[in-house]
Formats: structure tokens, sequence, C-alpha cells
């Protein structure tokens, strides 16, 4: 495990558990996008309900795109930074990396 991950995740927390309303966006690739799964079946959803129900004050923004590589992620990653403003990031790019 690496210790030095969830010690910046807790000096972050109280400052996120304070604001009315938090984001996290979510970057990346049909993992993320909820490719050939039924509305509301991906994990971004999934997880964006579960914060509705359990943590209100949080929502999950889903900017993943099927197909998606490391490259063409990281191209977007700015405007989709300057459009929602998030609290934090998750990057699930690479497997199409590998596949070409």
């Amino acid at each position: 495990m690496n210790y030095r991950l969830w010690l910046l995740w807790l000096l972050w927390l109280p400052g996120w558990a304070l604001a009315s309303s938090c984001s996290v966006l979510i970057v990346g690739d049909s993992l993320s996008s909820g490719y050939g799964l039924a509305p509301g079946q991906g994990w971004v959803e999934l997880l964006d309900a579960r914060l509705k129900k359990t943590a209100p004050q949080w929502r999950a923004i889903n900017a993943s795109i099927t197909g998606d590589t490391t490259q063409n992620g990281l191209l977007r990653l700015q405007s989709a930074l300057d459009r929602h403003r998030p609290h934090g990031v998750l990057l699930e790019l690479g497997g199409n990396d590998a596949l070409r």
C-alpha cells in the first residue's frame, strides 16, 4: 500500500468535507464511459448514485471517452478541468495504449 497517497488523501479530505458541494472528475476510456453496459450501469454512474445517497454534497463527473488513449486524455484534460472545476481528478487511461 502506498502510504504517501493515503496521507495526501487525509490532508485534503477535511477541506473537501467542509465544502458545500464537491466533485471528482473521471477522465477515462471505455471502462469508465460504460461502453457496452446498460444506461446507469457503468462504474462512474454507480459511484455517482452512491454518492448522492451517502454524501450528497459530492458528485462524480464522467469525462470518459470510449477508445481514448493516454495521449488523447491528456490533450483534453485542461479543457475538462476548466469546464468542471473539480475538487479531485481520477485518471483511468492506458488500456487502449497497450492495444496500439
